[in-house]
């Protein structure tokens, strides 16, 4: 089969289109066809070698849909020829935390890797069965943004006519979010670079939007619009340029959500604006492998619209992570096999 490996952590060109042997499914496993491949901020990551050394090559890529091409012993729960979303979440299955349902909690818990392909085996509970009236592409674009919004909305708690901040907006994680809130019944006010994204939000939902130059400072903006109160829920994917600002502008009482770090992870963090002002602050990364079939009946019903900005074949991988980091997207990118 063909599959994008990386040998070496690195820039795009670390990034190779090999011949590799097709794998077998094991006891309790699933081969599935890959359709379309979903392209997220932390394939970039994996790219880089920002979890650590690499011991072997590498196939990135979490998000992906396709069909069961063949399955292991012991298989009770797929057909060959299941259209399938892949739920990329692994745990042990066995400990507390997973007896629980709270899967990201287990101590093995990880991301799965190996979408960037033309098959990827993996354990019969996590695929999850295609909502009829979505294309390959669009189910690709579902999994880790549409749990991790989730799973975040959940523990934060929010309530119907609450307020949001959402950093980072026009991003498959943005949007995931700002289309689960508004399910939920809250005001969003989304943040972009672009003036010519403004229109796209609020089409998706957003009741206002920001603007954000390098350099500019929000704050005043926030506390205009909520007549000086604050965010019920600040959501920050940016890290460094933006936490300062998120901390600014969570209310009283108020959750600040940490989910990414495009810019750097490394902030500086008043403890007595944390205390003082009783501010939750709530680390995210991905969720129960529970959220994602819960979730498919909204996108069959059209409530939830996956955004495609843009599709590459597989082998120009380097294109869509080019297109990542530098040149903005709208949506989910998508590798098409």
């Amino acid at each position: 089969m063909k599959a994008i490996r990386i040998h070496e952590p690195g820039d795009i060109a670390v990034l190779h289109y090999e011949e590799v042997d097709i794998p077998d499914p094991g006891v309790g496993q699933v081969r599935v066809r890959l359709r379309a491949a979903g392209v997220n901020h932390r394939d970039i990551w994996v790219r880089r070698g920002n979890f650590g050394a690499f011991t072997h090559a590498i196939i990135p890529g979490s998000d992906g849909s396709g069909e069961v091409d063949a399955i292991g012993a012991g298989v009770t729960r797929w057909a060959v020829g299941q259209k399938v979303v892949i739920n990329p979440g692994l745990s042990c299955g066995i400990c507390v935390a997973c007896l629980k349902g709270d899967t990201p909690a287990c101590r093995t818990f990880r991301i799965f890797d190996g979408t960037y392909a033309e098959y990827a085996v993996l354990p019969e509970e996590n695929l999850v069965a295609m909502p009829g009236g979505l294309t390959f592409a669009e189910a690709a674009s579902i999994g880790v943004p549409y749990v991790t919004a989730e799973d975040f909305l959940v523990r934060s708690g929010v309530l119907p006519g609450q307020t949001m901040l959402l950093w980072g907006a026009t991003g498959g994680l943005g949007l995931a979010t700002l289309q689960l809130a508004k399910v939920r019944g809250l005001k969003v006010v989304a943040v972009t670079r672009s003036q010519s994204r403004v229109d796209r939000l609020r089409q998706y939902g957003a009741d206002e939007v920001l603007i954000y130059g390098a350099g500019d400072d929000l704050s005043d903006a926030v506390m205009s619009l909520t007549q000086g109160r604050g965010m019920d829920i600040v959501v920050d994917s940016v890290g460094r340029e933006s936490f300062q600002q998120s901390l600014s502008s969570v209310v009283r009482g108020g959750v600040l959500v940490t989910v990414g770090s495009t810019t750097g992870g490394q902030v500086s963090l008043d403890l007595g604006r944390v205390f003082r002002h009783r501010v939750t602050m709530l680390g995210a990364f991905m969720g129960s492998n529970s959220i994602l079939p819960r979730l498919m009946p909204l996108f069959s019903r059209g409530a939830l619209v996956p955004v495609i900005d843009n599709s590459y074949p597989l082998e120009q991988a380097d294109q869509a992570h080019d297109q990542m980091e530098n040149h903005g997207v709208f949506g989910k990118i998508i590798l098409t096999m």
